[in-house]
């Protein structure tokens, strides 16, 4: 495995624990954490936007876009397993932690999915990913420690979420030795409706419904993704 590769992995399956080990160390007010999801969140919607959708159109938008469909469907059903869940009550940490699981595999898959198609998008969505899946450990930590009072069980949770995200890796790794061709523009597209699903319907109404300021900060997270992509690639976007 290739290097950069490997410090992408641990970046990404460390940041949920730091999250976690955030929260132990320190409460964080939740002003901080919904800055951080906001920002996170204007830089996934340009990400999807400007650079992993026009990469799915040009692998074929009949055989892609539903691809997309479902990966936005997914997500949107696995929320309402966890609304679910959570009305259950007995269930509900079960169903949390089963939902942030999966999610995280998603992740993982998608991440190094991105990276074989382009080091820079890679890069991208690791960089999105860390603004993401910080606060999400932060969240969920929280979650875990409301309802069992450990910490260190609280701690341990996250670290789960980042092996999930590694195990999601590796199982690119697996199915590419399997289907060596044409694999990951199918990810590609799952992702794309993935990363829709997770910046435009789930993120955005979280920050309407919060304070204005929210707004600037998403909205500061697209232009920042803007600004960087300009910098690296003066010329313009350039699609594989």
């Amino acid at each position: 495995m290739q290097p950069d590769l490997i410090v992408i992995l641990t970046v990404a399956a460390a940041a949920s624990s730091i999250g976690g080990l955030l929260l132990c160390l320190r409460a964080w007010s939740e002003e901080t954490l919904y800055a951080m999801v906001s920002v996170g969140g204007g830089l996934l919607l340009a990400l999807t936007l400007l650079d992993l959708l026009p990469h799915t159109m040009e692998g074929g938008s009949e055989r892609a876009m539903p691809l997309v469909m479902f990966g936005f469907a997914l997500l949107f059903a696995l929320e309402l397993i966890g609304g679910a869940e959570r009305k259950a009550g007995s269930s509900r940490l079960i169903g949390l932690f089963s939902g942030f699981l999966l999610h995280a595999y998603v992740e993982g898959v998608s991440l190094i999915a991105s990276y074989h198609l382009d080091h820079r998008i890679g890069f991208s969505v690791l960089l999105a990913m860390v603004l993401h899946k910080v606060p999400d450990g932060v969240i969920f930590a929280s979650l875990v420690l409301a309802a069992t009072r450990s910490q260190w069980k609280a701690f341990w949770g996250t670290a789960a979420l980042g092996a999930s995200t590694l195990a999601g890796a590796f199982s690119v790794g697996a199915v590419e030795q399997i289907f060596p061709d044409g694999w990951s523009s199918v990810v590609i597209a799952l992702t794309t409706g993935v990363f829709l699903y997770v910046s435009a319907s789930h993120l955005v109404p979280l920050i309407q419904n919060g304070r204005r300021v929210l707004g600037v900060y998403f909205f500061a997270g697209m232009v920042a993704y803007l600004f960087v992509t300009a910098v690296w690639l003066p010329g313009g976007h350039v699609h594989a």
